[in-house]
């Protein structure tokens, strides 16, 4: 059975103690009053009647133009990697070492100053310039390091692994953040691998976002742990929620995600929001031939399909990204904060706390999330 959802923030004061942050153990990121249950959604009914009315003369002032907007703001680099090490006889790309974008300019000119000298070692120095449709420009450097190939057999690869020892107990998080409204859950993904869902039911966990799986270029592909972690949840009986991790850069391939989303979970109750998480800003982002207003618009076209459907989308998105890329058309955001107390100023319905979390009956690292509001399905 499907329920139509919607969330609305509320804002918390939330008593803390100092947790860790890391960000091993990828969950979804790989980062109100409550629910309204029955909404009810009405169409405008016409109304004939005999009244008749004038049209009044164009005026100087009814006519007047609107003034166009002027584009002042210049690009901006997202990420930059300022001291870079590559070895002679190897290609060098500096698209590989930065991210930027634009505002309006879905296709920013890059100019480089300087050069680099792959078969000689060497520091080069370059000097980056991006600029943007209507002129605005922006600068920044870095410097490379070109160095002879290491002789076989110098290093050793590293053959250790992680642990939870050092992970903050899903208990102690329950105790950090308490209050009236407040509902502790987690992300899980295939890096939690096999989960015992009625352990972590007793212990204490109220929701669960499974992810569904990632979409690229069109193309997706469903997390290998979805239908058990799905199964497995929703027999404990906490209630879940969905998210797709995409890097899709047309309208209508998320419009098609949202369909291939909401067919892929008609089989189960889903009572909490599918989430929409774009995370690929770091990497090389001007490969993707979008700006801020491209983003956007993705998501506004992945949450009415997602509407049409009769269900609820929620976006996803780091602090960090949250105050830069996304406007205020979500009603639903999941915050991603690895801190102990956020100072995101935004509305948001849940925070992602932490990544370095443990659970009874989940053998890795977890991401542990808070909700605000009312819990359905709970």
């Amino acid at each position: 059975m499907k329920k139509k959802i919607f969330i609305s923030f509320i804002s918390a004061v939330l008593s803390v103690t100092v947790l860790c942050c890391c960000v091993q153990g990828r969950g979804a990121s790989e980062p109100g009053d409550g629910y309204d249950i029955d909404v009810t959604e009405t169409e405008a009914v016409p109304v004939e009647t005999e009244e008749t009315f004038e049209t009044a003369e164009p005026t100087e002032e009814t006519t007047a133009e609107t003034e166009p907007v002027v584009d002042v703001a210049a690009p901006f680099f997202m990420n930059i990697s300022r001291d870079v090490y590559v070895t002679v006889g190897n290609e060098f790309d500096v698209n590989n070492y930065i991210s930027y974008i634009d505002d309006h300019d879905s296709d920013v000119d890059l100019e480089i100053e300087g050069s680099v000298d792959m078969a000689t070692a060497g520091t080069y120095h370059l000097n980056l310039f991006i600029t943007d449709d209507a002129g605005n420009s922006a600068n920044d450097q870095i410097t490379v390091y070109v160095s002879e190939p290491v002789e076989p057999g110098a290093t050793q690869a590293y053959t250790g692994g992680y642990t939870t020892d050092d992970a903050t107990s899903f208990e102690t998080f329950m105790n950090s953040y308490q209050g009236s409204e407040v509902h502790y859950g987690i992300d899980v993904s295939h890096w939690q691998g096999n989960i015992d869902w009625n352990t972590v039911a007793a212990s204490g966990c109220e929701f669960a976002i499974i992810r569904a799986g990632w979409s690229s270029a069109g193309e997706f592909h469903q997390d290998d742990y979805f239908v058990s972690n799905m199964e497995g949840a929703t027999a404990a009986g906490i209630p879940v929620g969905v998210y797709v991790y995409t890097s899709d850069n047309e309208i209508e391939a998320v419009e098609n995600l949202a369909d291939l989303i909401c067919d892929l979970t008609a089989d189960y109750d889903v009572d909490l929001p599918i989430v929409f998480d774009w995370e690929n800003f770091y990497d090389n982002f001007q490969k993707y031939g979008l700006s801020i207003d491209d983003l956007n618009a993705l998501y506004r076209a992945f949450d009415a399909r997602v509407e049409a459907r009769g269900m609820t989308s929620m976006l996803y998105a780091s602090k960090f990204v949250l105050e830069i890329i996304w406007d205020d058309y979500a009603e639903n955001v999941w915050l991603a904060h690895y801190t102990s107390q956020t100072d995101y100023s935004g509305n948001y319905v849940m925070w992602q706390q932490s990544c370095t979390g443990s659970i009874p009956g989940i053998d890795a690292y977890v991401d542990m999330d808070l909700l605000y509001g009312e819990l359905p399905g709970g």
